[in-house]
């Protein structure tokens, strides 16, 4: 029997509290989906920020919905690029 797994790469991005989304945006913003993923209810967004570190920083776009807590995603190699360890 064959059985089959989707495997997916995601490039750099966010997943926002709506806390820290209206810090970023203002009271009351709501996010701007752009295109539906693979994992249901789950959007990419026009909405993109900049990461800012020590010794750089690189765009990276918001998914949503909005979550309870935030957290960036980055590559080793991002990390490292901008001075996060």
């Amino acid at each position: 029997m064959e059985k089959k797994v989707l495997v997916e790469i995601s490039a750099r991005h966010l997943h926002v509290s709506q806390e820290a989304l209206e810090i970023l945006f203002g009271k009351g913003y709501e996010l701007t989906p752009k295109k539906d993923l693979s994992q249901p209810g789950q959007f990419a967004c026009e909405e993109k920020v900049t990461v800012v570190g020590p010794k750089g920083s690189l765009k990276a776009s918001i998914l949503g919905p909005v979550r309870p807590d935030t957290q960036v995603e980055i590559s080793l190699t991002d990390a490292r690029s901008i001075g996060v360890a």
